[in-house]
């Protein structure tokens, strides 16, 4: 007897493509298709051609809505596709108002979110947080967090019911992770000499990740030390802001912006240090790829970080928005190259 397979769309409203749309690229891609019809539905922005062209390579069909008006539009556009479709879960990437009401309204049956940064400011008005909080208390969705920390911070910021959450951390795809990459080539791309040292920030360039903090320690490091380079590698809404820092400190010569990139793995073989100055952080996807490729961390002492990364261990914690300290650590790991390799293979 054949069983019907279950639809399930995936759904993404963010306007960016970083971490969290590659949790999402792999739930898709490793989601058994013998049992699940897979759908994609996301907003028809420029900004998330990319990450389409990779579910379509996946052999998802992809459904692309407008943002365009106000949100009773907007939730009636999703309340349509819902309609049509038919899906029997939908599994939202953060959280969206106008999807998760339109999808309870159009009957389906199970609605998932994965609830990346609880802590993030959604900037909602007054009225649509409280519509946000009643959604989220009262739809029935079931929560995915990616660590202790967010589930604990939805449990009191956006007061999720706790017994509807279910801490599940990421995961890497091994065959990427654990094969060589020659070095050489990175250093080729970006035009750089062999004995220039490698410093990465990998993430969205937000507010939230802290590269202004970056800038101010790459300030100090340069006068010391003049072989580093940085690597902002990512896309988002501060590129324009950080470039024009960086001009004004005569940084020039020491910042690469790579923008998004689909070849982590290859990239941090070249890297010597990861740096993750973030005010606020759950489990960190960068920090979890860098170690899998034994790439000592320099993070924030903040949220999930304080459990990925073990200070003198794994690599070093240091306070947010402290700039000096950040320097202070960045040095200590080039001036020690042997510790720093130990505590990246001990990630």
């Amino acid at each position: 007897m054949n069983m019907r397979k279950l639809r399930v769309v995936y759904f993404q409203q963010n306007l960016a493509v970083g971490a969290c749309e590659e949790y999402l690229r792999l739930l898709m891609e490793g989601v058994d298709k013998s049992l699940f019809e897979v759908l994609f539905a996301c907003p028809r922005d420029p900004a998330l051609d990319i990450f389409v062209k990779q579910a379509e390579e996946l052999d998802v069909e992809v459904f692309r809505y407008s943002l365009a008006g106000n949100s009773c539009l907007r939730m009636w556009r999703l309340y349509s596709l819902f309609r049509r479709q038919k899906p029997d879960i939908v599994h939202f990437n953060d959280p969206c108002l106008d999807g998760i009401i339109a999808a309870r309204l159009s009957g389906v049956a199970v609605l998932i979110m994965t609830h990346h940064t609880p802590e993030l400011n959604r900037k909602y008005s007054l009225k649509g947080r409280l519509w946000e909080r009643i959604a989220l208390r009262y739809c029935g969705i079931k929560f995915i967090f990616t660590s202790e920390y967010d589930r604990e911070t939805a449990v009191r910021k956006d007061k999720v019911p706790r017994q509807r959450g279910s801490v599940v951390y990421y995961g890497l795809p091994p065959g990427r992770f654990n094969r060589e990459y020659n070095k050489k080539e990175v250093y080729d791309e970006f035009s750089l000499d062999g004995k220039c040292r490698l410093i990465a920030n990998i993430a969205r360039l937000s507010p939230q990740k802290g590269q202004r903090y970056l800038l101010d320690a790459a300030s100090l490091v340069v006068k010391e030390n003049k072989s580093v380079r940085f690597f902002f590698v990512g896309q988002g809404e501060l590129e324009l802001e950080l470039k024009t820092l960086i001009r004004q400190k005569g940084l020039e010569d020491y910042f690469i912006f790579t923008g998004y990139r689909d070849d982590i793995p290859r990239l941090l073989s070249a890297f010597e240090i990861l740096v993750m100055p973030s005010l606020f952080e759950g489990l960190c996807f960068a920090v979890i790829e860098a170690q899998a490729m034994g790439v000592p961390v320099i993070a924030s002492s903040v949220g999930g970080m304080r459990r990925s990364v073990s200070d003198r261990k794994t690599g070093l914690l240091v306070s947010a928005s402290d700039a000096a300290a950040l320097a202070q650590a960045i040095l200590w790991m080039l001036s020690h190259p042997q510790e720093a390799k130990e505590m990246g293979l001990a990630g």
